[in-house]
């Protein structure tokens, strides 16, 4: 399948990005490794920001389509963890493109707070409906709003926090997965003399 021009610049800002961070790469360097001019960079992208606003728009694009196992009506856990399983899957499959946000997050900041609101009120009132369902009980949505913070925050601390390399993209999908189904689904402590 032949990749368009932008998908191109794309790939190779993507992998400019993670080796030398956003604010250290450049249009021109982005250019000369596509082998065209600066100005030609111009007609797919007018700046570098818009490069990086890509790159976010694809990760919420990641999500989309597991949304739509959460259906319209009562939020169940079980619907939640197969959500945030595909989820995380998406990310494990896209993971070049988590790292461009792990890496990036001050200038990912800058968008954030310079427009593009439209996406990030859609998955507010996601969360809202979901973590307010109120078909489920204050402990159930408090571990739903634990397994997010699973699914999504946590790779980017445990990225933050542990030497590179320690675990592959595959092994913390997997524990990620194991995390958020035990947090969602505790097994209960049997306490000694406890019937």
């Amino acid at each position: 399948m032949d990749r368009t021009t932008r998908e191109r610049i794309l790939d190779v800002a993507q992998d400019l990005f993670i080796e030398q961070g956003y604010d250290k790469t450049s249009l021109r360097e982005i250019a000369e490794r596509m082998g065209f001019t600066k100005a030609a960079l111009y007609y797919h992208f007018p700046g570098k920001a818009d490069i990086l606003g890509a790159f976010h728009q694809r990760m919420h694009g990641l999500i989309d389509e597991p949304v739509s196992v959460l259906g319209e009506g009562a939020v169940t856990t079980d619907a939640f963890e197969k959500f945030l399983t595909i989820c995380i899957d998406r990310l494990q499959a896209n993971e070049k493109l988590f790292l461009v946000h792990r890496v990036n997050q001050a200038a990912l900041a800058k968008i954030h707070l310079e427009g593009h609101q439209g996406t990030h009120e859609e998955l507010e009132e996601l969360a809202r409906r979901v973590f307010s369902e109120p078909t489920l009980g204050a402990d159930q949505r408090l571990r739903m709003a634990a397994a997010f913070a699973v699914a999504f925050v946590t790779p980017i601390m445990a990225g933050a926090l542990s030497p590179a390399g320690t675990m592959s993209g595959a092994a913390m999908a997997d524990c990620l997965k194991d995390v958020v189904h035990d947090v969602l689904h505790p097994a209960r402590l049997v306490v000694p003399g406890e019937s």
